[in-house]
């Protein structure tokens, strides 16, 4: 919880430094780290997706209330910045996607530490979230269309991201390479690389969302203690010190967030009053959490009502993605000249601090979610779920 409880607070310390005009010439620079280090995050992300390619009809469910769980809250955060800030539907689609995507890197370290990995709602959850993000990504590019034009070179980059879908899919987990933090940071930076070079010779602009994701798939991930292909030395050569893995791994998402927040536009709320800004941060957080509950609807012949509601409540977490979501907006926004319409850095700032604020809340939806499964072991005489000191500090 801790570390949750800091990323928000670098989110809004980078949006407080935003505003300071020294910022603006490095604006290149920062951009630049963001994309690396959302790469290195997408990377992680990619690595946790997992599919049963000998049973996809087992998949079709959870896709279809993934995808509805998505875009409950997408649509609903688009219709607000439309209503309240009056500006064009297309950007208020694009904006409102971050929204969507539950941060899984959050989700599964806190439901883990929180002694969930073995409970339903863990597995299901595991499955939505990261539906939830692939499909995210997928709409970032009719999206970007529905800006841009319907062009050529956005036909080759659709080609190119098809072509990127299917190497995922057919080759998910074949890549035998290192998986220890370092190495990812080292493939984080090829993949911007890479995208950067594909820019400059094809002056088609193609985010790192997707290639990082996709080349996640391709790496075998050693997660999987249990599997028998479980290779103990496949994150790196040894000896390889987790401890300073896991600094690293801190270091890149804090600063992330910190940049993230340094490259959102200046806050520009001084015509509607401080009161009003925080108004529209609670609607807009309230709004982006209760679409999350559409599991409640579904998996009935799965679960009890708790064990639903505490799924639905488990995909409230928001964090990596969503701001990747913002700041490709930004990017794309920044190609089209439309960042100077009226309302459009406003419904990207105030994006940004309902993500800080829903990560504020992060620690409460999972104490939520352990005392509906702790109830509900109760009536069926489960034994109840412990968390371990390391999770009692977390939560406490």
């Amino acid at each position: 919880m801790v570390r949750v409880l800091t990323y928000s607070v670098l989110l809004i310390v980078g949006m407080v430094l935003s505003q300071l005009p020294a910022i603006d010439y490095l604006k290149p620079e920062i951009a630049a780290l963001t994309m690396i280090f959302l790469a290195y995050i997408m990377i992680q992300v990619g690595m946790e997706f997992e599919i049963d390619k000998n049973d996809l009809r087992k998949y079709g469910v959870d896709y279809l209330i993934a995808m509805a769980a998505a875009a409950v809250p997408w649509l609903t955060a688009a219709a607000y910045f439309w209503c309240f800030f009056h500006i064009g539907i297309a950007e208020s689609l694009l904006i409102g996607r971050f929204a969507a995507p539950t941060s899984a890197g959050i989700l599964f370290t806190m439901l883990a530490a929180a002694g969930l990995a073995a409970t339903w709602t863990y597995k299901k959850a595991r499955v939505l979230a990261i539906f939830d993000d692939l499909d995210t990504v997928l709409l970032m590019i009719p999206l970007k269309m529905m800006l841009l034009g319907f062009t050529l070179k956005l036909v080759g980059l659709g080609v190119v991201v098809i072509a990127l879908l299917l190497a995922a899919y057919f080759m998910i987990h074949w890549l035998r390479v290192p998986t220890n933090n370092f190495s990812v940071a080292g493939y984080a930076l090829l993949v911007w690389g890479s995208c950067f070079a594909f820019d400059y010779v094809t002056e088609v602009h193609l985010e790192v969302l997707l290639p990082a994701f996709g080349l996640g798939c391709l790496i075998k991930s050693d997660h999987l203690h249990g599997s028998e292909e479980f290779d103990p030395h496949a994150r790196g050569p040894e000896p390889y010190n987790r401890e300073w893995e896991d600094v690293l791994d801190r270091f890149i998402k804090g600063s992330f967030m910190l940049l993230a927040g340094m490259a959102l536009p200046p806050i520009q709320f001084g015509a509607i009053g401080i009161v009003v800004v925080v108004v529209h941060v609670l609607v807009l957080t309230f709004l982006m959490n209760i679409g999350k509950c559409v599991p409640l609807a579904a998996y009935s012949d799965e679960a009890t009502l708790r064990e639903r509601t505490a799924l639905s409540i488990g995909m409230f977490p928001r964090g990596e993605v969503g701001i990747g979501v913002l700041l490709v907006s930004l990017e794309i926004f920044h190609q089209t000249g439309s960042l100077d319409i009226p309302g459009i850095s406003e419904s990207i700032s105030l994006g940004g601090l309902s993500l800080a604020l829903n990560l504020c809340l992060t620690g409460f939806f999972i104490l939520a979610v352990i005392r509906l499964l702790n109830s509900d072991a109760a009536k069926s005489d489960k034994a109840p779920i412990s968390l371990g000191r390391e999770s009692d500090e977390l939560l406490s």
